[in-house]
């Protein structure tokens, strides 16, 4: 018995064997995928003015974004919060469509449709897997060009503005952006993102639907698509018809003012915002501001009990003696911008960091950033491009913010080739544009030891 046993099991160990990586390494080399060749943006103008652009990136889920060009910006004095209203009354009833079956239609096709304002636009994005993309786009054109705003419909979704406005009160790094705006701008950029409790219950159909037909007009609309042809979108866009221009709007042009608002309260958690006057995205230092930005920090990762990895959180630090935080910011709009700094550190800290910052900003402008300072900025930046670009979120913003340059905008050897071409000298022209311009500051909280800004200055 003892040699039948090893005769079979020598001759089981001269069979072939055939493991599941054989056969699968088997079958990729006599079947492989086709390579699905890339497509570059493709722009085109319908009806009375629409602008369409679409990627075929070949995903299985679409995305379809309605940008329009309206924010809170286009507010009038009455109209303070029509913008975050429409956002948060979206979801309300259309002409073909009640609350419950725009829910209920999209629930039905497992897509989402999320809405996103800021100062200049709203933007109102459609996420669906292909074959249902018909019908999600019609649920958005009627969110877009149909919307009723009833009365009795608002008085029931006002606790879920209120409800906003109570998490923007707990959250005093909203506020102090929304602040430091104010202290810059006149009007327009002045806008808060959210409306002011004092107005919220006067956001009503009429007023809300004035705002709409001033501000959400065809010449003011893109409609952009990931992951569909751009030939359907074409299609597509006949569904959505908002009026013609209004003849009596036109957005007024930004002014940097520069001044001082301070909101005082007994939080010994203290965030401060110190900016100037920055780069619009149409301005010639549009990149030099960003390689700046990332050159004093954008607020990135830290090293666990470090003093932090920019030059301006180590400055701060060592002026401290509790943790302090410090991040560069660079809002860049079409025809303004704002440069500058949060901080946030213990009330008692707070004057010394800010000063420690301020010292810092105009020590660097006078002695000019090292050709080793501005190539690490640089380097970090192209990091944040590849990062954003790989967001599908993002890559529908940057093709909502020029379709006519689209293709350029995302494509990451153009836009590092214009990183690297960004010379020193513009980088320290635009740093000591910012350290020598007028200031403006915003702050939160204990403010006893803060100084004021013209002590600052």
């Amino acid at each position: 018995m003892a040699n039948a046993s090893t005769t079979i099991r020598n001759t089981l160990n001269t069979l072939p064997k055939r493991y599941a990586s054989a056969a699968a390494a088997s079958q990729a080399s006599h079947a492989r995928p086709a390579v699905l060749p890339k497509e570059p943006v493709r722009v085109s103008k319908v009806g009375y003015g629409v602008v369409v652009a679409s990627l075929e990136n070949n995903s299985p889920v679409a995305r379809v974004a309605a940008v329009v060009n309206s924010g809170s910006r286009d507010e009038n004095a009455n109209e303070a919060g029509a913008a975050h209203a429409l956002r948060v009354y979206s979801s309300l009833s259309t002409r073909n469509y009640s609350v419950f079956g725009l829910s209920r239609t999209l629930s039905q096709i497992g897509a989402g449709l999320t809405v996103l304002g800021g100062r200049e636009k709203t933007t109102f994005l459609l996420e669906s897997n292909r074959n249902s993309l018909a019908r999600g786009i019609d649920i958005l054109s009627e969110v877009i060009s149909r919307p009723e705003l009833k009365h009795w419909e608002i008085d029931d979704a006002r606790p879920r503005l209120e409800f906003d406005l109570d998490v923007y009160d707990e959250r005093p790094e909203l506020r102090v952006n929304d602040l430091i705006h104010r202290a810059s701008f006149k009007s327009g950029l002045s806008r808060s993102l959210f409306a002011p409790r004092y107005n919220a219950h006067h956001l009503e159909s009429d007023l809300l639907h004035e705002f709409r037909a001033r501000t959400f007009t065809s010449n003011r609309l893109s409609l952009v698509g990931l992951g569909v042809q751009h030939e359907d979108l074409i299609r597509f866009a006949d569904l959505f018809r908002l009026p013609g221009p209004a003849a009596n709007f036109s957005r007024q042009p930004a002014k940097y003012l520069g001044s001082e608002i301070r909101e005082e309260n007994l939080s010994n958690l203290v965030h401060v915002a110190l900016a100037a006057e920055g780069a619009s995205l149409s301005s010639k230092h549009f990149l030099a501001s960003a390689v700046v930005s990332h050159a004093f920090g954008t607020g990135g990762p830290r090293v666990k009990y470090s003093l932090g990895g920019s030059r301006l959180e180590r400055a701060a630090a060592s002026s401290s003696s509790n943790p302090v935080a410090v991040s560069s910011f660079n809002s860049n709009y079409s025809d303004a911008g704002l440069f500058g700094f949060h901080v946030v550190a213990n009330s008692q800290d707070v004057g010394k960091a800010v000063r420690a910052v301020r010292n810092e900003v105009v020590k660097a402008s006078a002695n000019g950033l090292s050709k080793e300072e501005i190539a690490k900025a640089k380097n970090s930046l192209k990091a944040a491009l590849s990062f954003s670009l790989e967001n599908a979120q993002n890559l529908v913003e940057t093709l909502a913010r020029d379709p006519e340059n689209a293709n350029s905008q995302t494509n990451l050897n153009e836009l590092f080739n214009k990183v690297d071409a960004v010379s020193d000298a513009d980088v320290n022209s635009f740093l000591k544009q910012v350290a020598t311009g007028r200031q403006s500051l915003a702050a939160i909280g204990n403010l006893s030891e803060l100084p004021r800004l013209d002590e600052l200055n």
